[in-house]
């Protein structure tokens, strides 16, 4: 399998390359964060027009990044995933603003390395390192 290959449920052949990132970044997390450090993801993308309506409802505000981690101080990050070709809309710039303006990070990464560059940069204690 090639790095921007997946399988759906019926084993064919589709490209989702963001979600392989997202699942490659899910591990490392798993492996190199520890508490009191948390962090989740918030897979708000697909699902149709009636799951989005129901994201909505619930107070899923659009342009949210894909994962959170935070840390003792607080100190917050958001990590935006997107595969090398992706870009970011209008929504997630504006929640980049905002974040800012919080005194939060957020940051955009197309690959685990660059993940792992960015919690390092942002003083996110880690015990793993990508190899």
């Amino acid at each position: 399998m090639r790095e921007h290959d997946a399988y759906d449920h019926m084993g064919n052949g589709v490209k989702r390359p963001e979600q392989i990132l997202h699942k490659a970044v899910a591990h490392f997390l798993r492996l190199s964060l520890k508490p009191p450090v948390v962090w989740s993801t918030f897979p708000a993308g697909g699902g149709g027009k009636v799951r989005g309506a129901q994201l909505k409802a619930m107070g899923l505000r659009k342009g949210m990044p894909d994962l959170l981690v935070i840390a003792p101080g607080p100190v917050l990050v958001g990590i935006e995933l997107k595969s090398k070709a992706g870009k970011q809309t209008p929504e997630q710039f504006q929640v980049a603003t905002d974040f800012k303006d919080c005194g939060a990070w957020l940051v955009l990464c197309r690959s685990v390395d660059e993940v792992e560059k960015a919690l390092r940069f942002c003083k996110i204690p880690m015990t793993a390192r990508v190899t």
